[in-house]
């Protein structure tokens, strides 16, 4: 499992070398009004790009995520999503990989898996293989661990592909044992919370990404990005 975090913009230098990948964020990219602007253009390149669902309650219009990702090159676009929508979540990803190979462009579209039930759930899982989404996503408002343990068992994951779960709602995600490439992206780490004294990981709000931590926030950080390696090294210690 692949640790990629959404770091509070006053701290990007200071904790992005402890990620394995940038995990930018499309509205962030557009926005060049707030401080450290164009340290996060230039510190995001090559990220994988997300629509902003989560933070806006909306995910970005294609015209935005393709201006964003014009701007830092990523390695994957996150189609827009809406949560529960299979039907609007495909269409939208058929029209960026339409968009994407009109374009020529280098990076590969990342698809969500979105549905009312397990079985919408499959189909959109399939659905998005068949568009070659790169990497494949789990949105963490959704009974993650089932549908991808249904997936592995009718489906089974591919060796050569990318999965990335999009939040971390659960410590155990982080030790799943499927084939192919698996990341995380989470802000939980910079909430100000000690992962060691914690039985559940859900709620505690949206992070603040332009406010600067408190020195104990920083240190709490700290030790809970260390406590999320462990559990992904007690993962690939399991296996």
């Amino acid at each position: 499992m692949e640790l990629t975090l959404e770091i509070p913009i006053p701290h990007l230098e200071y904790f992005l070398p402890l990620t394995d990948l940038p995990f930018g964020l499309a509205q962030l990219v557009l926005d060049d009004g707030y401080k450290g602007a164009q340290a996060y253009r230039a510190l995001y390149e090559g990220c994988l790009l997300d629509n902003g669902l989560y933070e806006l309650g909306e995910p970005l219009p294609l015209k935005d995520l393709v201006k964003a990702a014009e701007i830092v090159k990523p390695v994957a676009v996150i189609a827009p999503d809406w949560m529960g929508n299979m039907t609007k979540t495909l269409h939208v990803t058929e029209q960026l990989v339409k968009i994407k190979e009109k374009g020529n462009y280098p990076w590969s579209v990342g698809g969500v898996v979105q549905g009312r039930n397990i079985g919408e759930r499959l189909s959109c899982y399939m659905a998005l293989l068949s568009l070659g989404c790169e990497p494949v996503c789990f949105p963490f408002r959704t009974p993650r661990l089932t549908t991808i343990e249904v997936v592995h068992h009718i489906f089974g994951f591919r060796k050569d592909k990318w999965y990335h779960l999009l939040g971390l709602s659960d410590f155990r995600e982080l030790k799943l044992k499927h084939e192919g490439r698996w990341s995380v992206d989470t802000s939980k780490p910079f909430k100000g919370l000690y992962f060691g004294e914690m039985t559940g990981i859900r709620g505690h709000g949206k992070l603040d990404v332009h406010k600067k931590l408190p020195f104990g926030s920083i240190a709490a950080a700290l030790w809970n990005i260390a406590y999320l390696r462990k559990k992904i090294q007690e993962g690939k210690d399991d296996k």
